[in-house]
């Protein structure tokens, strides 16, 4: 008899009745609260990021904001607009990650186009470089090949596959996380 005694208590402590009954109360919870945030990361965490996105990308800027406060704020609008549109491609739900991806690609494109023509949209200075070439007519010519490719990246995002793409995003947006997501294919 003090042989059995002496087996179950000189087991290993973790297999000992009551810390197993603990070990697995601990594995369920961490079971349960991982199941809460793969759903939350499925729709919760998505729908926070894109209303987050959606409230900065609906700020204003004061119509007397002097030029280089308005490069300043377009460059981030730029920039805010990628990043976002690049996290829900590779983050989003996965029926919508493909939209997000062309969304993203075509506005990459334009930004690109930009850099070749030699403004960077996405810095405030070279936004507000770009602001007094236009206003002073230093952009009246643009090498013809550019200004082809610069409309042509223009049609891409205004087309029908764009337009797609924009409108299952948004419905997917209202649908899913009930935001009226406020995106165009226009070019602005």
């Amino acid at each position: 008899m003090s042989s059995t005694a002496k087996t179950a208590s000189s087991a290993p402590a973790w297999r000992r009745p009551q810390v197993l009954a603990i070990a697995g109360v601990l594995v369920l919870a961490l079971a349960a609260s991982g199941w809460f945030f793969l759903l939350r990361d499925g729709s919760g965490a998505y729908c926070d990021d894109l209303q987050a996105w959606q409230d900065k990308s609906e700020e204003t800027l004061a119509p007397d904001a002097d030029v280089a406060t308005s490069a300043e704020f377009l460059a981030g609008s730029v920039t805010r607009r990628l990043d976002g549109a690049e996290q829900f491609s590779k983050d989003g739900p996965d029926d919508v990650q493909d939209d997000w991806k062309l969304f993203h690609e075509r506005l990459q494109d334009v930004v690109e186009v930009f850099q070749k023509i030699g403004y960077d949209l996405t810095d405030p200075a070279s936004v507000q470089k770009f602001a007094t070439d236009v206003q002073s007519g230093a952009l009246t010519s643009i090498d013809p090949a550019l200004q082809a490719e610069a409309t042509e990246v223009q049609n891409k995002l205004a087309d029908s596959e764009s337009t797609a793409a924009v409108n299952a995003i948004t419905k997917d947006a209202k649908d899913r996380c009930d935001i009226d997501l406020q995106l165009s294919t226009a070019a602005q």
